[in-house]
């Protein structure tokens, strides 16, 4: 579709799967990796060819998974210049990610290369999924290979910070969890089009990204343990309610950049009150569940 209906495509990647993954990871993260396209490619090797790959080491993989978080910052960005106006350049993009999981998944122990190091969603998975709804067992593993620790699949509702805190460990739970918030809020100040040298946007969404990890720095400083695992959730609860206080309004024509990002245009059909309601009722309860309902442990 990428290719022949471009248009058909590109809704069917950015306005219909990508809106309703970060809603599905904050209520059953289980879920999602059980059927995301480039985390099963990544176990093709392993399933069919019974593949024992290389065991990473603590640190290694939390360097390779620090850099699954440069490659998300590096990419959202592109959407607005590229991939969200190009067919072709969603294509290429799906392609090569995939080609990557393929050879990352052949070469490491089980899932630790790609679904739980390189892969630039697995920070915003720990994100938003450490209050999961359901746990669901993972279909890519007949049995424990013992490949990450701690683990996403055996250990639901771990959060960024936990386990042995390396350098690459400290440095990734800072920016997804302290600068995330800031970097999503950022990226909904820039249109799609324009050039990728374009100051704004870059300037957007790491300026954002940069404030509230100031801010999270601060508060994380003058507060106990127990708080500051309030205040992770709190900033978790912040990031994603910012993504659909957006989101939501683009995807039926009341986007603030015309038809950017508009899956169908309710104007006229759907009073905007009710869209400004949805906006604030989903906030309150992404509040509720992952700050409110459930105590957040340290």
């Amino acid at each position: 579709s990428l290719l022949v209906w471009p248009r058909v495509g590109i809704h069917a990647i950015w306005d219909v799967l990508i809106p309703a993954a970060p809603a599905l990871v904050v209520f059953a993260p289980g879920v999602w990796r059980n059927i995301c396209p480039l985390g099963t490619t990544s176990q093709i090797a392993r399933r069919f060819f019974r593949t024992s790959g290389f065991r990473l080491g603590s640190r290694t993989q939390a360097w390779v998974a620090l850099t699954g978080i440069i490659l998300l910052l590096v990419i959202v960005p592109l959407r607005h210049p590229w991939f969200n106006v190009s067919g072709t350049a969603t294509f290429i993009l799906l392609v090569s990610a995939g080609v990557v999981a393929l050879v990352v998944g052949a070469l490491t122990l089980g899932k630790s290369g790609w679904c739980a190091g390189l892969c630039p969603v697995h920070a915003v998975e720990r994100l938003y999924g450490s209050r999961p709804c359901i746990t669901v067992t993972s279909s890519h593993c007949a049995e424990c290979v013992k490949c990450t620790a701690p683990c996403p699949d055996t250990s639901p509702g771990i959060r960024h910070g936990q386990g042995v805190r390396s350098v690459p460990k400290q440095i990734s739970w800072a920016i997804i969890v302290g600068g995330f918030p800031g970097f999503v809020w950022g990226w909904f100040q820039v249109p799609d089009g324009g050039s990728v040298l374009s100051a704004t946007l870059w300037l957007w969404p790491f300026g954002g990204l940069l404030v509230t990890l100031l801010l999270w720095l601060l508060l994380t400083a003058a507060l106990s343990q127990r708080d500051q695992c309030r205040l992770d959730a709190i900033f978790a609860a912040v990031a994603v309610s910012t993504y659909y206080w957006f989101r939501i309004p683009a995807l039926i024509g009341y986007g603030e950049f015309g038809s950017d990002g508009m899956l169908v245009d309710l104007q006229g059909i759907i009073p905007l009150w009710t869209v400004n309601a949805a906006k604030v009722l989903l906030a309150i309860v992404f509040l509720w569940w992952m700050v409110i309902q459930r105590a957040p442990k340290p």
